[in-house]
């Protein structure tokens, strides 16, 4: 019996495409898959030549669907506080502190926290031989509650780690001998503002800290208000304070914002805008042209990177599907993203 595609195929009618897979990366074997993927701009030279008719499947149009990940400003100032921080920790035996990126919705804290872990994932890579038992980062998401709403902590590491679970034993002693004897530096958990205010909080603390100590990784946490959530968990609760004093907190608090309309946050924009010009993969695209339109781009994203990087991948995939094979303002403004649509 033959298969759905093939019997498409034999009638000339191409087979649908196949759903991306989502990218879950709180697996050892996704997160190396990821990190390995450096995704590099296609030489035009090597694409369907110009005019002909684009596919969903056509490699270009994949590419610029999501495009390489840019070294924006924040990337590049939060990389030094970053080391700094490791290397604090690095010989301590107890007493680590970890590092915080907060931000509003849509502003890059994500993107930041995986540039941080593909960092130090390619960086451990250039220093020392292939080694498959190296584990330099972990990264999860803070996992579903589960019966009686308790995170198991525990089943994450485990899974990320690949440890197969003896029943329903506490493997928290085999992951910590596996990080330490891995030499993992880094430990990045996103979605930190799903944990509730109270034990939910106070028993994902306690279980961070003890791992922290007992492995000597630098702990990441990342998420909307991380930093109302996370200090109040990890600081001196106990001491009285002055009338007005205020909470006393030591994490290293990475923001990420909006980029505003001031001359320097501009330059900035223009900055990042120019990093995506460069990637661009159009027959009649011209260097810098793109750049030229930060001010249009600046005002339709109202500074956020995620809703900027879909305006350029949809108008670069437009502008192959309508041959047009550039972006200029006027396709720019026939994009929907953001704008209601009467039907």
């Amino acid at each position: 019996m033959k298969q759905p595609d093939t019997d498409l195929l034999a009638l000339g009618v191409a087979p649908p495409p196949t759903p991306p897979a989502p990218r879950w990366l709180d697996t050892r074997q996704a997160w190396k898959t990821f990190a390995a993927r450096r995704p590099q701009p296609p030489d035009l030279a090597d694409c369907a030549p110009l005019g002909t008719d684009i596919a969903d499947s056509d490699p270009r149009l994949l590419y610029h669907g999501q495009m390489r990940m840019v070294r924006t400003p924040a990337i590049s100032r939060a990389l030094p506080v970053v080391h700094q921080q490791i290397l604090a920790n690095r010989q301590r035996t107890h007493g680590r502190v970890g590092i915080i990126i907060e931000g509003p919705r849509s502003t890059g804290k994500t993107v930041l926290l995986q540039a941080i872990g593909l960092h130090y994932e390619h960086k451990i890579q250039r220093l020392y031989a292939p080694d498959d038992n190296r584990i330099p980062v972990i990264t999860l998401s803070v996992p579903a509650p589960g019966r009686g709403g308790a995170r198991n902590w525990p089943a994450a590491f485990a899974a990320f780690l690949g440890l197969e679970r003896d029943g329903g034993s506490d493997p928290t002693r085999s992951i910590c001998h596996v990080m330490r004897a891995s030499g993992t530096l880094l430990v990045l958990i996103d979605g930190i503002e799903h944990l509730r205010p109270g034990t939910d909080t106070e028993q994902t603390f306690d279980y961070l800290s003890y791992i922290s100590e007992q492995t000597g990784a630098t702990f990441i946490y990342c998420g909307r208000g991380a930093r109302s959530i996370v200090d109040p968990m990890t600081r001196d609760r106990e001491t009285e304070r002055a009338q007005g004093e205020e909470p006393w907190g030591d994490h290293v608090v990475l923001r990420t914002r909006r980029i505003g309309f001031s001359d320097d946050e501009r330059v900035e924009f223009a900055q990042i805008v120019d990093a995506f010009d460069r990637d661009l993969r159009l027959h009649h695209h011209t260097p810098g042209e793109l750049t030229t339109l930060a001010p249009y781009l600046h005002k339709r994203s109202k500074g956020y990177l995620r809703a900027l990087s879909q305006l350029i991948c949809q108008a670069a995939q437009q502008a192959m599907l309508t041959k047009t094979e550039r972006i200029t303002e006027e396709l720019l403004d026939s994009l929907h993203l953001g704008r209601s649509i009467t039907l």
